[in-house]
């Protein structure tokens, strides 16, 4: 009985923390586009100054900007997407490649009348960052890419090879995933989450679960595998677009716990007239794990360009 106690009043702990964090979020409404093909569920708090677009990245939804999203708001305009296939956006079966993801963004801005923006995207949200300038770079203010690897770039190709990218190849597959982590949600999404957190104890047992509760529902869960499934196709369209440099300037924020070099810069310098960037004393969970300093760096880059 005592040990049911503990267990559910860790869990009311854990609730009122995410609560917390969603209270802080006063002036943000949820909305949800009507006229695209694929229609994406949204926050948005409406503020003065130039856009912010906030793109999440596997396996999470547009919460895992909670912390960030009040701090920018009171300068920027800030808007956090759920991705197609993700939470109350629309699930199609297909279009997981970055570069329809990015078309989706598009989309997104027109019907909103949002002529530029300030593209964030932490992890897959990275990839479709990039996606984005290479397509619509007269939409794009900048792009910020946090903690991810390019499709098709040397860095790419060096990070798929090294065994803490594992993930790569079993998310790929094109049945295995669904059948071995359909009923063992929480112990995948949680091992997988803290793995990657480098042992730093800054993703929390409310941030796991957000992501355990999405990503149960099994067409969110093949959309997250999808996006790995898709990396093939990526590559192919990133070769096209790196033929030419863009020149939105590009932030590169990555996981200083994970990879010991800027590589997010290394990697960019050979596509991006203008890059810059700096490892973080973190794991992979940038946006979690140091907020504050998140928010000074992308203030410090936008106030530039």
């Amino acid at each position: 009985m005592k040990k049911i106690f503990i267990s559910a009043l860790a869990s009311l702990l854990l609730a009122g923390t995410a609560m917390a964090e969603m209270a802080a979020l006063a002036g943000f409404t949820s909305a949800k586009t009507a006229n695209a093909a694929v229609n994406l569920h949204y926050m948005r708090d409406g503020g003065a100054g130039e856009t912010v677009i906030l793109l999440h990245g596997y396996p999470q939804t547009w919460t895992s900007w909670v912390k960030m999203m009040p701090l920018l708001s009171a300068d920027y305009d800030v808007i956090a997407v759920d991705l197609r296939g993700v939470g109350k956006s629309d699930k199609p079966k297909d279009g997981y490649d970055k570069k329809t993801s990015a078309q989706d963004i598009k989309n997104l801005m027109d019907e909103l009348g949002i002529k530029k923006a300030n593209i964030v995207g932490h992890d897959i949200g990275g990839m479709i960052a990039y996606a984005f300038a290479a397509q619509f770079p007269d939409m794009a203010e900048s792009i910020t890419i946090m903690d991810v690897p390019i499709p098709g770039t040397d860095i790419y190709k060096m990070i798929a090879q090294d065994p803490r990218a594992w993930h790569f190849a079993f998310h790929s597959d094109p049945i295995v995933p669904e059948t071995l982590v359909k009923g063992r949600e929480q112990f995948y999404y949680s091992n997988f989450m803290q793995r990657v957190d480098a042992g730093m104890g800054k993703i929390s047992e409310a941030e796991i679960n957000e992501a355990v509760t999405a990503y149960t529902d099994p067409a969110t869960m093949t959309t997250g595998f999808n996006w790995f499934r898709t990396f093939p196709q990526d590559v192919k369209d990133n070769e096209e677009f790196f033929k030419t440099k863009i020149a939105t300037p590009v932030l590169g924020l990555n996981a200083g716990k994970l990879a010991p070099f800027p590589y997010i810069i290394d990697m960019m310098k050979p596509y991006a007239t203008t890059v810059e960037g700096q490892m973080m004393d973190s794991g992979h969970w940038i946006p979690e794990s140091l907020p504050e300093e998140t928010v000074r760096l992308l203030n410090e880059f936008f106030k530039k360009y």
